[in-house]
């Protein structure tokens, strides 16, 4: 058996064209894998989670910057040993599969060639470039969110679904949440995606063939949907439950004034369950990952929220795309309507699928009244490729049944408007690429850490300190050294902020663990020397 038939690809441009894209990407995101020093946030997630195993990190959610589903997958690959892959790795593999599923998605629905154009679209956005292969779980969340609506695909239109697609949509379901409590924002748009179809081909097939609803085949696919997202929701419930009995179990164990202090934490558990799993809801629920804001002005700045998110999306486009979306909107009702009339089911899901994904974003945000960090939306990117794309297909369309007869035009020409159309697109996307935000580093503090760190051979020293947290968990990516000492007299090696020598800064920097009056300059002046200095850090050494 051929892996891949190379007559049939030759006579698939599109096919041919997506391979060639997804080679070079994979080169791409392999390079900015390894190339990209991780920010902040990469390396809390793997001081904290990834780098103490799978089983620590599915219990432990001490604040919301732990993507638990994330890390405890990225635990298993840091077991290869390279730490760029164990934080990463999983984020760089669902990107590709993010482009392949886009893709494939794009052929069940779009005209030949804009699968194509959807994921060049997707892939060129600042926001998805950004977070494709950073070590945090938005990259996955999206996977989960493609996965789950491809399955819909085959569970909606085929007319027998084996049971694999319903296993693997709720799956989804629960491993996005398990990844990012946020991931709602696209779970329940995507489950009412499945329901609204199936009932409404439900009610269609009653009324065309005179059979009672309750012996639809589509309704009993409802009702199988229905079984299964709310076992995905009780599996998800029971995953997080066990990080609300370790950290509740945690916290009253250490509780001076309380009744289980001192305890042993299997036993406090066995104990009182529901003591613990009380005290761990309440913990997270006390530090939330997106805050509600002020209900007065909302509307005003969430229109200036939608705005900046179109322009993390495509920089200075931002008024343009907005104008896309409203118009793509209108347009998609208007297909819907007037396909629902025609009983026209090819298109119906893939509408329901964008409109839903699009009008539950700002819904769901009103009814929370809540502005929270762009990054959540990176998913948003798939629903505005296929829009745009959805959209030069119903143009396509148009122009199909115009007056100038376009039907008749030479397959030819057809090809070379195609082509021309394409090469355009590509053209214009092209000029994404070139913009610095999309090939500077994440943050300039870690890469100048690493920088400054390089020109030392720490992992000789026999006692080291730190004086921020950056360099601590940096330190611990880099050459896998675990430091928690801050104490700088015999230390050999001496990594300050200048912020840190500076006299008159007295702004509180909640990473600093030092700052001018904290650090013993006598000590430093007669026995260390100093050796590098960058834009932000100065090296020293300890004198021999």
């Amino acid at each position: 058996m051929k892996f891949i038939d190379m007559e049939k690809l030759k006579k698939d441009y599109e096919k041919t064209g997506f391979l060639i894209f997804l080679l070079i990407m994979a080169v791409y995101y392999g390079y900015r894998l390894f190339a990209l020093t991780p920010w902040y946030d990469e390396l809390y997630t793997y001081y904290y989670f990834i780098s103490r195993g799978p089983v620590y990190a599915a219990i432990h959610w001490p604040v919301p910057n732990n993507h638990v589903g994330y890390s405890v997958l990225s635990a298993f690959l840091d077991f290869l040993g390279n730490p760029y892959i164990g934080l990463r790795g999983v984020s760089y593999l669902c990107a590709l599969a993010n482009l392949i599923l886009i893709f494939g998605i794009g052929r069940r629905f779009l005209k030949k060639g804009l699968s194509l154009v959807a994921v060049l679209l997707y892939a060129s956005m600042n926001l998805v470039d950004q977070m494709a292969v950073q070590g945090r779980g938005y990259t996955l969340g999206i996977t989960c969110y493609l996965t789950a609506f491809y399955c819909l695909t085959f569970i909606c239109k085929e007319l027998r679904t084996a049971y694999k697609y319903y296993v693997v949509f709720g799956m989804s379901l629960v491993l996005g949440l398990y990844t990012l409590t946020s991931d709602i924002y696209f779970v329940l748009p995507v489950c009412m995606t499945g329901g609204m179809y199936l009932l409404y081909q439900a009610l269609s097939e009653s009324k065309t063939s005179k059979l009672p609803l309750r012996k639809s085949e589509y309704l009993r696919k409802l009702g199988k949907l229905i079984t299964v997202s709310i076992l995905a929701a009780i599996v998800t419930t029971g995953l997080y439950a066990v990080i609300w009995l370790a950290i509740g179990s945690n916290l009253l164990v250490k509780d001076e004034t309380g009744l289980y202090y001192g305890m042993n934490h299997v036993k406090m558990i066995l104990t009182a369950p529901f003591d613990a799993l009380r005290t761990g809801i309440e913990y997270m629920l006390s530090t939330p990952y997106i805050q509600s804001v002020e209900r007065q002005g909302y509307f005003g700045r969430l229109l200036q929220w939608m705005k900046t998110l179109m322009n993390w999306y495509y920089d200075g486009f931002a008024s343009l795309f907005l104008i896309i979306v409203l118009t793509g909107i209108c347009l998609l009702i208007w297909k819907l309507i007037s396909g629902i009339r025609r009983k026209e089911k090819d298109n119906i899901l893939f509408l329901i699928f964008l409109l839903s994904g699009i009008i539950c974003i700002p819904l769901f945000l009103t009814i929370q009244c809540a502005l929270p960090y762009y990054r959540v939306f990176t998913y948003g990117g798939v629903l505005l490729a296929f829009l745009v794309a959805w959209m030069f297909s119903a143009i396509l369309e148009i122009f199909d049944k115009a007056a100038f007869d376009f039907k008749n035009t030479s397959r030819i020409k057809k090809k070379g408007i195609t082509v021309v159309g394409l090469i355009g697109l590509i053209t214009i996307l092209s000029s994404f690429w070139v913009n610095d935000a999309h090939h500077g580093q994440y943050s300039m503090r870690e890469y100048q850490i690493q920088d400054a760190l390089s020109h030392s051979d720490i992992k000789k020293a026999e006692y080291i300190c730190v004086t921020d947290c950056t360099q601590q968990y940096l330190m611990k990516f880099l050459y896998d050294i675990t430091c928690e000492n801050t104490v700088i007299e015999g230390s050999d090696y001496l990594l300050l902020d200048k912020k840190m020598m500076d006299p008159e800064y007295n702004e509180m920097e909640w990473e600093f663990y030092h700052y001018y009056n904290t650090i013993p300059w006598d000590y430093v002046n007669v026995n260390m020397k100093q050796v590098y200095e960058n834009e932000s850090f100065v090296l020293y050494i300890k004198n021999t």
